[in-house]
Formats: structure tokens, C-alpha cells, sequence
């Protein structure tokens, strides 16, 4: 019988080593976070994705939220309609039924974005086989994918946009889903591909003519492109040059666009955009250890202030008791009870007990006195 120490089940967890095979790290697929193995146990890094995303997105997804949410509304209530005796259409519900409408309703914007993340992986899945399929020079399965793109017609439009965008730039591939892991400012995570990338003559995507580029490649199937996809790349960026010492010269973000297999481009060119980039990331990784820290300083005072709470409950309910225990209503007074571990009784128990006439057995008769 095999048993792994906690947090290491192979079923669970997944094994990475860097910096030359001397740092070894384990991802836990429950909490989704990478572990740094030391010799006294295991120090949880910082996931990059969650550190971008402490930039505060609901200016856009709000509107956004309460758009498909009103959206839904209509469409369960125009589900509902019934038409009178003169062919005119109205809506007939009970409270009850609008209650659970716009229940229903709320949800829109979770089912949505459940509905794309779906999308994503689906499109995501698709474009790493193709690029494995590249990279191990397996041709049979290159074609094999190309003849078979995903069902889902929006995964398949985000897959073709790649390609076009491959075929633009005359992109080589040399990785990826590269796990990257930076010692320096202990984060890790995982960037999308790694290629050697052409210009590709149009100036609104490549401003300047260059040819073979070590660039960095990061797939976005969302409906917008956010300022933490620069941050996210940044770090990637980094934490590869910090082991491998090669320079990356280029940032590529492509938003895949799932309805007219396009694609929006964020070219991140040179050293100088880079910097001020993960600049930002550094700030928010700060922001993002103190936010934890806060958190953890504010729930031990809250959880302080609810075992003081606790314990004067407690003595509360025990001075209750050693007045009147809970058995006090329906006890007799007959034998003497236990109300309290000590043996003791409460007041209320104690004066049954006493009050109570005690059974002495048969009257004592004075022989002497009779004939």
C-alpha cells in the first residue's frame, strides 16, 4: 500500500522543477496553487493570474451583469405571454412565479460566464494540441486536428483566428503551457506559448518591421481585452528571463474573437514597456500579500472577539443555571438529582429536593406502652 504525505496525491497534484532541477514545486489542483517544496515544508506562492486580478474589473462587468440579467428577464417573461380574445398579448403571473423569474434572472451573468469559460477551455484545449502536434513534428495529428475543429461553433471561430494569426506572422514555435517560477520575488504560473514571430506588413498590428523574435504568446478568449493581461504577461515574462537568462523581446495578448474568427491584438514591443509592466505587477503582488495579511489580522480579531463572546455567553448561561438548571421544571424533588458535574444541585432543584416529603418507611409502634 502507497501513502502520500498530505497535499501530495499524484491523483490531485502535479511535480515541476526549475532553476537546473534545485527548485521543486507542487501544484495542488484543489486550491489551484503552486507549492515551493522546502526542507522544513511547503511555502504556497503567489498565482500570477490571481494577483492580476486584484485590479478592480466592475466598471465593465457590472453594466455588463445587469444587461444580461435584464435580458433573461424579458425572455422568461415573454415565455409567460397568453393572448386575450381579441389576439392582444399579455403577461399572467402570480407573485410567487415572478419571484422565481427574477431569481432565475439574476443568474444570467454566471451562467454567461460559465457559458465562455466553456468556450475558452474548449478553444484553449484545441490550440495547445495543435501546437504539441507542431512541436513533436507529429504531422498526423496536425492534420487530424485541422480536420477536426470543435462543435462548438464559437471555440471554433477563436481557433481559427489563431491560425490566421500564425499564418500572419510567420510564427515557430518553441513552447508551450510553460510553467515559469520565479525565485526572486517567490510567484509562479503558466504562460500560454513561447514562438520566434515575423512582423506581419500591417502597421495597425505590427508599427515596426521585425523578423525572428523570441515572443511571448498569451490566448484571450474574452470579450474584452483588461490592463491585468499586461501585468499577467509581464510576470511570465519575467520569471522565464529570471531562470532561463534569455531575452524575451516581445509581448503578444490575442483576444480570439468568438463570433467572426478574428482577432484583437495587443502587441507589447521592447525592454521599456516591459519594465513599466511588471512595475505594475510588483505592485499589485505588494497589494495582494497585504490584502492577505489584513485578512488574516482582521479574522483573528474577529475570532478573538467571538471567544470572548463565547466564554461570557457561557458564564452568562451558567449563573442561569446554578439558579434554575434546564431539568428544573420537570424534575420531583424526590431523590437528590445531579444539575452539575461537581455533584451539586442548582437553587431551584435544591429547594424541590428539600421541600419535598422524603418516604421514611413504616411508623415505629411503642410495644411497651400496649397490652
Amino acid at each position: 500500500m502507497l501513502i502520500y504525505a498530505e497535499g501530495h496525491d499524484p491523483a490531485t497534484t502535479s511535480e515541476h522543477w526549475f532553476y537546473n532541477h534545485t527548485e521543486r514545486l507542487v501544484f495542488d489542483k484543489k486550491t489551484w496553487t503552486y507549492y515551493r517544496v522546502m526542507a522544513d515544508g511547503r511555502q504556497p506562492l503567489n498565482g500570477v493570474t490571481k494577483v492580476a486580478h486584484i485590479i478592480d474589473r466592475s466598471e465593465a462587468l457590472v453594466p455588463w451583469a445587469v444587461k444580461k440579467a435584464m435580458e433573461k428577464l424579458k425572455r422568461l417573461l415573454l415565455e409567460t405571454t397568453h393572448p386575450d380574445c381579441d389576439g392582444n398579448v399579455f403577461i399572467s403571473l402570480f407573485e410567487a412565479e415572478l419571484d422565481k423569474i427574477i431569481q432565475s434572472a439574476k443568474k444570467a451573468d454566471e451562467e454567461e460566464l460559465e457559458a465562455a469559460g466553456q468556450t475558452g477551455t474548449v478553444a484553449h484545449d484545441w490550440i495547445e494540441s495543435y501546437i504539441q502536434a507542431i512541436l513533436t513534428g507529429n504531422q498526423e495529428r496536425r492534420l487530424e486536428l485541422l480536420s477536426k475543429f470543435p462543435v462548438d461553433e464559437r471555440a471554433a471561430n477563436a481557433c481559427f483566428a489563431a491560425l490566421e494569426w500564425m499564418s500572419a506572422h510567420n510564427v515557430r514555435w518553441s513552447g508551450t503551457e510553460r510553467r515559469v517560477f520565479s525565485r526572486e520575488h517567490g510567484y509562479a504560473g503558466t504562460l500560454d506559448g513561447l514562438a520566434i514571430v515575423d512582423s506581419c506588413g500591417n502597421p495597425s498590428c505590427c508599427p515596426h518591421e521585425f523578423k525572428d523574435r523570441l515572443t511571448l504568446v498569451d490566448w484571450k478568449t474574452s470579450n474584452y481585452l483588461y490592463i491585468e493581461f499586461l501585468l499577467q504577461t509581464a510576470a511570465y515574462q519575467h520569471a522565464y528571463q529570471e531562470e532561463s537568462g534569455e531575452l524575451i523581446e516581445d509581448r503578444w495578448i490575442l483576444r480570439l474573437d468568438k463570433w467572426n474568427a478574428d482577432f484583437d491584438p495587443w502587441h507589447m514591443e521592447g525592454q521599456a514597456l516591459f519594465k513599466e509592466d511588471f512595475s505594475g505587477f510588483l505592485h499589485a503582488l505588494d497589494l495582494t500579500r497585504s490584502v492577505k495579511q489584513l485578512n488574516a489580522r482582521v479574522s483573528d480579531i474577529k475570532e478573538a472577539r467571538a471567544t470572548i463572546q463565547k466564554a461570557a455567553e457561557r458564564a452568562l448561561r451558567d449563573a442561569e443555571y446554578r439558579i434554575r438548571c434546564p431539568k428544573a421544571d420537570v424534575y420531583k424533588g424526590v431523590r437528590k438529582s445531579t444539575c452539575f458535574p461537581d455533584g451539586s444541585q442548582c437553587e431551584a432543584c435544591k429547594r424541590k429536593y428539600e421541600e419535598c416529603p422524603k418516604d421514611t418507611g413504616p411508623p415505629v409502634v411503642d410495644l411497651e406502652g400496649t397490652c
